[in-house]
């Protein structure tokens, strides 16, 4: 799997994949990503949560082919998502992970004080 995203990783790009992500991933992962979206209620219990240790180190390549062709229960979404829509909704899960794991070194050094940091 490739490692490194093959598109600029950009504002605009984590914009787009968090309004792709709200619209087509987040019923079912969450809106944090942590596998308790809305479907969780209604019984569908296997929902994989992107915050374990695997997906944190999971290839970028990994999650554009689940995307793109599926994964056991997760259905292909290439008929919702083109290529550049799927990039954007792995740079906002990578978004997710990094403030689900965020450490004060994260934090640029200016802004700290103001965290109490």
């Amino acid at each position: 799997w490739i490692t490194e995203f093959p598109v600029e990783v950009d504002y605009d790009l984590v914009k787009n994949g968090q309004e792709k992500f709200g619209i087509h991933c987040s019923p079912c992962h969450g809106a944090s990503g942590d596998g308790n979206g809305i479907t969780k209620r209604y019984g569908m219990i296997a929902t994989l949560t992107y915050h374990d240790e695997h997906r944190r180190a999971m290839p970028v390549g990994e999650f554009f082919n689940t995307i793109t062709y599926g994964k056991n229960t997760m259905r292909s979404y290439s008929d919702k998502l083109n290529p550049e829509n799927r990039w954007a909704v792995i740079a906002y899960i990578r978004a997710l992970q990094r403030a689900q794991y965020a450490t004060p070194e994260d934090v640029p050094p200016q802004s700290r004080s103001t965290l109490g940091l």
